[in-house]
């Protein structure tokens, strides 16, 4: 018997019984038939910020994709930070339900803080599979990484129906290197989004362009460990802000007023009951008052400046905040800060500046978002599509009601992997080779490979997926040298559109050993292979 029947013989023998069994756990890969949305999350750009580069005309691929779209301006959560409204954005919850507040916290029940890095994995553990990897962007002269996994949405719509692409990289330019840098990186991404525009059927698709929250550029910055050890001394228990937890919480409004004194904290709130909210700005005081589904605003200084918006002292609910004070410099100020001050894990006083003055950082050296301010909390919303009628017929909204009335199918999951089955001729040793992948489920492979020295067959799992890359991880037995031997196995797939690079690692006694392969779509499903140092492969996809 030849090598050649030899290597056919035996994988026709593994694709006929896998092949069964695959067939009982899945005919197809089945499709996502709810309507498919393409959402782009882009972290730290105010709605000031947009309008002025969409104006200059520096933004003319977002011009061109939502040329027949609806615009609104929504208002996010304080305190403006992506842990804090993004999951609140699946849930519909305000800040005044379950969720992160801020980077870190204190829980008295327990009597122990909260660690900023249990907030980061919280979040991380929040956002889509895809999207985890794409936190590299985010990376001061990595955000190129953001520009080629955009180049795979077309190809994750097909699979998923619903993608949702996040752009970090202008949040930490605004924060490290200021508003020049943020405005370029808001550029380079739409010279991104202009590679992807001619891959897409804008009339079939819902696309929708939103941002997490705002960012304000300021220079004068101001540390709170000397305030804090100056006014309050021993009294504080721990502060993050901007929520700082006392040893003794009926302290409240006396450490309020003191922290709002001159040159301190631009505003300082705390609890008084259920439906009511103190507290101070710019060293006025203020007062918060639910009646209904309404807060009411009172003071007699007024440094809210609602009242030259002709606010009559009446009690108004959030959606109404926002349409009286959209346009204003303190937008919405009155339910966003009641819902978060009345949130149990919130301080016992939520204090904080008022650009030009911002927090000192070690992250945030040149633009912050932790005000009350409109830099900070309005943000632009865009949408188009035949399924987003009710953004269309809104001018304005809160952030975390964005998804409430719309059709989509966050989560869906295909009922497995593609199938594939490969052959290759490996010129330095003038060997074929054939290996056949089939899917019982998603996220799970079973393979085998056959060349005249050797055969192989395993198991792997997807272990981390992105918008660019797939890591696999498996283990099974190989044969060879007349003899049996366990196999591990890690493979990394990185997707850049129609092109497909692939570097696979064995471990079998003895170390390690890998190999190099490309291969580029030629077909429906199938793909043109060139395997390191030197070979051709054909592979077919189904």
């Amino acid at each position: 018997m030849t090598p050649l029947v030899q290597i056919c013989t035996r994988v026709a023998r593994v694709l006929l019984g896998c092949g069964i069994v695959c067939a009982l756990a899945a005919s197809n890969v089945a499709g996502n038939d709810a309507p498919r949305f393409l959402i782009f999350h882009l972290d730290a750009v105010s709605a000031v910020d947009f309008d002025r580069a969409w104006a200059e005309g520096r933004l003319p691929n977002l011009q061109r994709a939502f040329e027949d779209g609806a615009r609104a301006n929504a208002s996010t959560l304080f305190f403006a930070a992506t842990p804090v409204i993004y999951p609140r954005m699946r849930s519909g919850e305000s800040n005044a339900g379950r969720g992160s507040l801020t980077f870190g916290g204190y829980d008295r029940e327990s009597d122990r803080t909260i660690a900023e890095v249990t907030v980061f994995l919280e979040h991380v553990a929040s956002l889509p599979r895809r999207a985890v990897s794409n936190m590299l962007s985010g990376v001061p002269l990595l955000d190129a990484w953001a520009g080629l996994a955009i180049m795979n949405v077309p190809d994750l719509l097909e699979r998923y129906g619903v993608v949702e692409f996040f752009y970090f990289a202008t949040d930490t330019y605004g924060h490290l290197l200021g508003e020049e840098a943020h405005r370029r990186s808001l550029e380079r991404f739409d010279a991104y989004l202009g590679r992807l525009l001619p891959s897409l059927d804008l009339e079939q698709l819902n696309l929708i362009l939103y941002a997490d929250h705002g960012m304000t550029f300021a220079r004068d910055m101001v540390a709170f460990e000397p305030l804090l050890v100056e006014r309050i001394g021993v009294e504080r228990r721990h502060f993050v802000y901007p929520n700082l937890y006392l040893r003794d919480p009926a302290l409240a409004p006396a450490v309020a007023r003191e922290l709002a004194r001159d040159g301190g904290a631009d505003f300082a709130f705390y609890r008084v009951d259920a439906d009511r909210v103190h507290g101070f700005v710019q060293g006025a005081f203020v007062r918060f008052e639910r009646d209904g589904d309404g807060i009411r605003y009172l003071s007699d200084d007024d440094p809210l400046g609602y009242g030259a918006l002709g606010y009559d002292g009446s009690a108004l609910t959030p959606d109404a905040w926002l349409a009286l004070t959209i346009d204003a410099y303190f937008p919405a100020t009155p339910p966003n800060l009641f819902g978060y001050v009345q949130n149990p894990g919130a301080g016992d006083v939520v204090m904080g500046l008022i650009p030009p003055r911002i927090p000192q950082t070690l992250r945030a050296t040149a633009g912050a978002h932790a005000s009350i301010i409109d830099t900070d909390l309005i943000v632009p919303v865009l949408a188009r599509g035949p399924d987003v009628d009710a953004l269309a017929a809104r001018s304005t909204l809160w952030l975390h009601d964005l998804y409430q009335d719309l059709p989509i199918e966050f989560g869906f999951e295909p009922s497995r992997e593609r199938h594939e089955f490969e052959v290759w001729w490996r010129f330095d040793d003038l060997t074929p080779g054939a290996r056949v992948r089939l899917s019982p489920e998603y996220r799970l492979r079973v393979a085998t490979e056959a060349t005249p020295a050797s055969w192989a067959l395993w198991s792997e799992h997807d272990l981390m997926s992105g918008y660019l890359s797939r890591w696999w991880l498996g283990a099974g037995v190989s044969y060879r040298h007349g003899a049996f031997e366990p196999m591990a196995r890690a493979e990394l797939e990185l997707d850049l559109g129609d092109a497909r690079v692939r570097l696979e690692g064995r471990y079998r006694p003895g170390g390690w050993t890998f190999s190099l392969g490309a291969a580029f779509r030629v077909g429906e499903g199938a793909r043109l292979g060139w395997l390191a140092p030197g070979g051709l492969g054909l592979a077919y996809e189904w």
